[in-house]
């Protein structure tokens, strides 16, 4: 079964969607990361011809995308205290940042 190149990065880009729905800066960080680096080493797997591998990837990344959705749903439930990297990148040591700063 080929696998187009339109069809990997739609699943690439859902991927990185899935993992942005994280409420919790640890886990969105995670699956993000994770993301960009599964498909870091399917682009590698392509390159080097080995095309059963890179199916096989394929079909793995759609399984964890629907396990990161489900979770991601379940963790936006769930209520929590942010952390002080998820503050707003609007400001900065607590204060306002002005334009130009």
């Amino acid at each position: 079964m080929s696998i187009g190149r339109s069809e990997v990065l739609a699943l690439y880009r859902n991927s990185l969607r899935a993992a942005q729905t994280f409420e919790t800066y640890n886990f969105r960080a995670y699956f993000y990361r994770r993301t960009r680096d599964r498909f870091r080493t399917a682009a590698n797997m392509a390159l080097a011809g080995d095309s059963q591998a890179v199916s096989q990837g394929v079909q793995e990344a759609r399984a964890e995308l629907s396990v990161m959705q489900r979770q991601g749903t379940l963790n936006s439930m769930f209520a929590h205290k942010r952390t002080v990297l998820e503050a707003s990148q609007n400001s900065a040591g607590g204060h306002r940042r002005r334009k130009g700063e």
